[in-house]
C-alpha cells in the first residue's frame, strides 16, 4: 500500500481527532492539513507511515500545534482563534447560539462553577491571568472550565 493510500484510510478517523483536539473549532482541517504537511518533510516519514504509526503520530503533532504560541501553525493562524474558549461555545456552524439557553444552563450550575466561567469568558483572561487576579490555583481553574465546557456541551448540542 501506498503512502497516499494509507492517509485516505485513516483520514475519516484524523479528521475525528482533529475535531476533539480542536473543540470542534473551524480550523480543525487547517490543522490536519498542517500536520500531514509536516509529516511529508520529515526525512523519515515514508518509515512512520509504514510502520503503522500514521494515526499516532499526526495526533500527537496536532496537539502539541494546537497547544503551541511558539510553532508554525501559531505562527500562520494565531491571530485567527483564541484556544481558550472554543467557537463551539460560542456558536455552531449551522446555527447561532442560544445565549438565554446558555444563561439557563449555567444558572443551573453550583455559584462556584458559575461565576469563575463567567469571570474568565468575560474578561478575556487566560487560566493563569485568572489564577492570579483570584488566588484560585491555575490547575483548580482549568478543572473548573473543563468540566463547564463538557457540561454545556452535553446540554447544548445534543
Amino acid at each position: 500500500m501506498t503512502n497516499n493510500q494509507v492517509i485516505e484510510l485513516e483520514y475519516p478517523a484524523l479528521i475525528a481527532a482533529a475535531k476533539k483536539i480542536t473543540g470542534g473549532h473551524q480550523l480543525h482541517m487547517d490543522l490536519l492539513h498542517h500536520s500531514i504537511e509536516e509529516l511529508y518533510n520529515k526525512p523519515n516519514s515514508g518509515d512512520i507511515i509504514q510502520s503503522g504509526g500514521l494515526r499516532f503520530y499526526l495526533v500527537r503533532i496536532m496537539c502539541v500545534q494546537w497547544r503551541s504560541k511558539t510553532g508554525p501553525f501559531y505562527k500562520q493562524f494565531g491571530d485567527h482563534w483564541t484556544r481558550e474558549v472554543p467557537d463551539s461555545l460560542t456558536e455552531t456552524e449551522t446555527e447561532p447560539l442560544d445565549t438565554q439557553r446558555v444563561s439557563k444552563l449555567l444558572h443551573q450550575l453550583p455559584w462556584y462553577d458559575r461565576m469563575l466561567f463567567e469571570a474568565f469568558t468575560e474578561g478575556d483572561h487566560t487560566y493563569s491571568s485568572l489564577a492570579r487576579a483570584t488566588g484560585i490555583p491555575r490547575t483548580s481553574i482549568s478543572l473548573t472550565i473543563r468540566r463547564v465546557r463538557e457540561y454545556l456541551k452535553q446540554n447544548l448540542f445534543t
